[in-house]
């Protein structure tokens, strides 16, 4: 039977980075895997496919303005080098009672293919001013 329509996919990090600053660090990162490698079928392939875009939350926000930026930039290797998605800045939409805490959410919908022949991506994020912890981040994407 032939598909019709996208199929929608996610790979979600839970994984607190603490004391992430106003500059890019290559040590304070989330790594995705877009695909499940566990099985021999999938082992060793190349991500292909639409990427969506990415929702991150930070928590812990401190030394900040009222209304605080997040630099998201994302890459094809761990050193943040090889970048497919550029710097951009999203303002957070910080919590109603805990404005320590807030949620960016970035667009990106274009085609990828991983060129180093895996299926990770590493997402870096930096803060406009002071600091904050990387608690989640989310990459949506589909076929």
């Amino acid at each position: 039977m032939p598909k019709f329509g996208k199929y929608y996919h996610s790979s979600t990090v839970t994984l607190n980075v603490a004391s992430i600053g106003t500059s890019f660090d290559k040590t304070k990162l989330h790594t995705h895997s877009l695909l499940n490698n566990s099985t021999d079928l999938n082992e060793g392939q190349r991500f292909r496919g639409f990427i969506e875009g990415f929702y991150i939350r930070v928590t812990n926000i401190a030394g900040g303005s009222a209304t605080p930026t997040v630099t998201l930039r994302v890459a094809c290797d761990a050193d943040g080098d090889y970048s497919f998605f550029p710097d951009t800045d999203g303002e957070l939409a910080l919590g109603l009672k805990d404005t320590a805490s807030g949620v960016a959410v970035y667009q990106f919908q274009l085609p990828l293919q991983q060129f180093f022949g895996t299926d990770e991506l590493y997402v870096f994020i930096k803060i406009d001013q002071g600091t904050c912890t990387l608690a989640n981040s989310c990459i949506v994407w589909s076929e």
